[in-house]
């Protein structure tokens, strides 16, 4: 509902606008009334009304001077002037400051009615430009964003002569005429564990780094001379657009930073493996398609090579020229003959002699230390399942190959897997020794002393310890010479008698003071341990 102030100093006048005038079926209210303009600009120091009401004649401050002062000040209000006298030159000054409707006194109420209703009509129609207006450009970005996306998405499967690519279209997209460009393309690892049934999944992450490269590529183009488009291209690519009109070399450079800058964030933040194809230079927009398809050239050489790494395509094409990869066979059938024949020495030695292999020349690919680290780890765990004597736990092998794929570089996954291999090795000899058997024992007494009074299962405390529960239940049984169940209802029963003791307690408090839920099972385990019964103990 909008409001009105009136002013005028005639009493009376004020009292007949108050109540003749259907206000309500306008539906403004009268916020306020003054006698003079001086009155009436004191009051708006406080309240703006949308419009006023005022006389031309008044002491203190004239309805004219009013006016002026109300344009200058408070520009939004609409006035009308309401006067007994018809001078055309007051009309001419009101004219000035803005005021376009006018009545005079006396009017009948119909009258009045009728010019503010043309005021408010006003009002709505500005109202309503303005919020198209402010819808208009609070879209505009978004739209243009669209158009670009668009654009560029046309220009990277299609080709186009320079003249079908129109300065209007560049210059609605804010892009030079004569820009060079770069395309460079950004190759997601997704993660084997998240397989096509984890679609959701994926898609989160996913869209996790498209906001980290589009955050990071607006930080750094803010604070350089590269202008950028990024966009979502499929399922695990996103393609860099950069455009310049010259200074190629430190355009170059700065794209290479910024890639780099880009990558190195969805490491830090997603710890998912980037790879990086980098056209190079492409003189206008129509050789877009071109620089596309250099960079897919550069990452397909760049897949047999280290991951998290910026290929540019002429590099790229150096590598494949000198590829001479020879994949150690034999050393790796050394490394799993030395693991079936539990020559633990010879492991770590073998494995040793594979990383200098691996490291010799040149630095191994990426995706073939990859797939031998697998290749070993699966024969650990082969290793592991056919100990069946020894009933230790098996090593989770999704868990293994989460970490697997998880390092980020050649020199990672080599000391990831040493420090595995080293642990295996530690572990198993220990194992096989007998040193871990009493201290398996001493951790499920304790679990028992610590967590008597709760629900406690030795399959719980079996995943606890990481081993196997039936081999935890014969180890405890052999070096106890007597049963989990056993040795925990004798502590229970122990506590359970220094509480009745204490006589504070009534017996179903105390059977589940020392973990027993039924009380009715607490008194028949009591006997049979004390024989006699937990109210007889007293």
């Amino acid at each position: 509902m909008k409001t009105v102030m009136i002013i005028d100093d005639d009493p009376s006048v004020r009292e007949g606008l108050l109540k003749h005038v259907n206000w309500e079926k306008l539906h403004v209210e009268v916020s306020s009334t003054a006698t003079d303009g001086k009155d009436a600009l004191m009051q708006m120091e406080t309240f703006q009304p949308d419009l006023i009401v005022t006389d031309v004649y008044m002491p203190n401050m004239d309805g004219l001077t009013l006016i002026k002062e109300v344009s200058e000040r408070y520009p939004d209000i609409r006035m009308v002037i309401h006067s007994g006298y018809n001078h055309f030159e007051n009309a001419r000054k009101a004219i000035r400051y803005g005021v376009k409707h006018f009545f005079l006194k006396p009017s009948p109420v119909s009258e009045i009615e009728t010019v503010m209703e043309e005021v408010l009509q006003e009002i709505e129609v500005e109202e309503q430009e303005s919020r198209m207006l402010e819808n208009y450009q609070q879209q505009l970005p978004s739209y243009l964003a669209y158009q670009k996306d668009a654009f560029f998405r046309d220009l990277l499967s299609n080709r186009y002569k320079p003249a079908a690519i129109t300065p209007e279209k560049l210059s609605l997209l804010n892009i030079e005429k004569q820009a060079n460009v770069l395309v460079t393309t950004f190759m997601l690892n997704r993660p084997p564990y998240l397989t096509k049934g984890h679609e959701r999944e994926w898609q989160l992450m996913k869209f996790s780094v498209g906001n980290i490269l589009e955050e990071t590529m607006q930080t750094y183009i803010r604070v350089s001379s590269l202008s950028a488009h990024l966009i979502d291209y499929s399922d695990t690519s996103y393609v860099l657009i950069t455009w310049f009109e010259d200074d190629f070399g430190d355009q170059f450079t700065s794209n290479i930073e910024m890639a780099n800058k880009m990558m190195e964030n969805v490491l830090y933040f997603v710890k998912i493996s980037v790879m990086i194809g980098m056209s190079n230079k492409k003189e206008g927009l129509h050789q877009l398609i071109d620089g596309y398809l250099e960079s897919m050239r550069a990452l397909e050489v760049a897949e047999y090579e280290e991951w998290n790494k910026l290929y540019v395509f002429d590099d790229a094409v150096k590598i494949e020229a000198d590829d001479t990869l020879v994949y150690p066979f034999s050393s790796i059938k050394e490394m799993n003959q030395a693991i079936v024949e539990k020559d633990y020495d010879r492991v770590l030695f073998s494995w040793n002699e594979l990383v200098n292999l691996l490291s010799k020349d040149k630095q191994s690919p990426y995706y073939m230390v990859q797939t031998i680290s697998i290749n070993i780890l699966s024969a650990l765990m082969m290793e592991e399942h056919v100990l069946e004597q020894a009933q230790r736990q098996p090593i989770q092998k999704s868990e293994l190959l989460i970490k697997v794929y998880e390092q980020t570089t050649t020199k990672e996954l080599l000391d990831w897997m040493t420090e595995q291999l080293t642990k295996w090795v530690e572990e198993s000899k220990a194992f096989f020794s007998g040193r871990k058997t009493s201290t398996l024992v001493e951790k499920v007494k304790e679990h028992v002393y610590n967590y008597y009074d709760e629900e406690i299962t030795l399959a719980e405390i079996a995943e606890d310890l990481y081993v196997n529960k039936n081999y935890l239940s014969q180890l405890f049984k052999k070096v106890t010479g007597e049963s989990f169940v056993n040795f925990l209802n004798q502590y229970r029963i122990t506590k359970a008698k220094e509480l009745l003791r204490e006589k504070r307690y009534m017996v179903y408090e105390v059977s589940e003071m020392v973990g027993y839920q039924n009380s009715t099972y607490f008194s028949q385990v009591f006997k049979a341990i004390t024989g006699v019964s937990p109210s007889e103990f007293f």
